[in-house]
């Protein structure tokens, strides 16, 4: 075993028996404590120093490393000891690791390395500095709605790349899985399940080891069915559902009970748990999470043009709390509405579209209100709207003049003279007539 002096930074090679105990460094003389295992703070792997343990993967564990050569901190993942000397764990682990250092991607964390030391098999991946999605619902319980749709659009985008360029499935995504940097950038990890899309499932006989976490685990995985990238999404559309209402999708007992509820029961919808949940976001997780993968979104693409769609309705929600399709009415006697009537309505108002204002503000209306009681007027006098006689009584008129209808119900004037001239001439006619007689 080797490991890192603390005083000179040294290595420092000693026999496996003597770890726990305090030896002197060759390279400073000071007297130094070896590590209390292969895998304590300062041990050495390969070209990895060991400064803290992570978390553990379905099939490894995951420390904190720094990486000599290059000077960087990563994460290293060590494959389980019991595992290390099965030849099917192994050519699974050393495939995950080739297949995932050929993913580079903003939405995945970068491998870097894969190797073997003594007897220890490993993975040194990009060290991402953050929470995990689980470490954040641990304080918080859910996440915000529009945080937790950029999240699964992040993370979809992540799925669709590995599926298009490995095939690779991931076969465990839950919040444990999803790296949360510090500028809310979410990142893929932990692909200790990732299995090429012909692989099958382990058999097993106990109903609580199952693989893949049984919250979030799709129901063609526990039937042994062949998977693509949908199943993924399933168990994507059961992170988000989680994420949002701080419930699991299915819950039980044991494994096997929660299994059977992702085969055979209803989704509970997710403004159940969480009234605030439009029914744009409740429409795409039950289509996610739809039983049979068929009648899920065909493609990572589609699933991301849906979220960018829900965002989008959302975003105008927010400016606008009277959305178009519920457009504000004004009652008699009703207060201020004050910032609920947007721009975009009164922008409608000013071309005459007033068909939700049929009537007029009472002596309770604010002043915003009567300015588009106002405008309303303004716009019925353009249009001239005018009583049948006058209608009636109109000879011709220009567009967009009003018609004046004073003269409807008096003599017209010309018509007056026009008669007292005919009975002069009538006059005059009959005195020549009568002086040539």
């Amino acid at each position: 075993m080797r490991f890192q002096c603390v005083h000179c930074h040294g290595l420092v090679a000693i026999d496996d028996s003597e770890l726990g105990q305090h030896v002197g460094c060759g390279h400073c003389d000071e007297v130094v404590q070896v590590p209390d295992s292969k895998f304590s703070p300062h041990a050495v792997i390969d070209d990895f120093v060991i400064e803290k343990m992570l978390g553990r993967g379905g099939m490894g564990i995951v420390y904190k490393a720094h990486q000599m050569s290059l000077d960087r901190p990563v994460a290293l993942k060590v494959l389980m000891s019991q595992y290390a000397t099965d030849n099917d764990f192994i050519i699974d682990f050393i495939r995950e690791a080739r297949a995932a250092a050929r993913l580079n991607h903003p939405y995945i964390v970068q491998a870097y390395a894969v190797g073997q030391d003594d007897s220890i098999y490993f993975l040194a991946m990009e060290f991402v500095e953050g929470q995990t999605m689980k470490q954040i619902m641990d304080v918080d319980k859910t996440v915000p709605l529009e945080f937790a749709l950029n999240v699964t659009a992040q993370i979809a985008e992540a799925l669709g790349f590995a599926w298009t360029e490995q095939k690779l499935i991931h076969r465990d995504i839950k919040p444990d899985n999803i790296m949360i940097t510090g500028d809310n950038v979410a990142k893929l990890m932990d692909l200790g399940l990732s299995r090429f899309d012909n692989d099958k499932l382990a058999d097993t006989e106990d109903d609580d080891e199952v693989m893949g976490t049984p919250q979030y685990i799709c129901p063609e995985q526990l039937i042994g069915m062949p998977m693509d990238v949908r199943g993924d999404l399933y168990s994507l559309g059961a992170t988000l559902y989680h994420a949002v209402t701080g419930e699991f999708p299915f819950q039980g007992r044991n494994a096997a009970e929660i299994a059977k509820k992702h085969l055979q029961d209803p989704l509970i919808p997710a403004n159940t748990h969480n009234p605030s949940i439009p029914p744009s976001v409740c429409k795409l997780i039950d289509k996610m999470m739809a039983k049979h993968p068929d009648d899920r979104h065909e493609s990572t693409e589609a699933l991301i043009k849906e979220i960018n769609h829900v965002k989008a309705n959302l975003t105008g929600t927010k400016r606008s709390p009277k959305s178009k399709s519920q457009p504000i009415k004004l009652k008699a006697g009703n207060k201020s509405q004050g910032p609920s009537t947007t721009s975009k309505h009164m922008s409608l108002k000013k071309k005459g579209k007033t068909g939700s204002f049929s009537k007029s503000k009472g002596p309770g209306a604010s002043s915003k209100n009567k300015t588009v009681t106002r405008n309303t007027k303004r716009t019925v006098s353009s249009r001239n709207i005018e009583s049948p006689e006058q209608v009636s009584g109109r000879k011709s008129t220009k567009p967009g003049m009003p018609v004046e209808g004073k003269y409807s119900s008096k003599t017209n004037p010309a018509l007056m003279f026009g008669a007292i001239g005919t009975v002069v001439i009538f006059l005059i006619m009959a005195v020549i007539f009568a002086v040539n007689k």
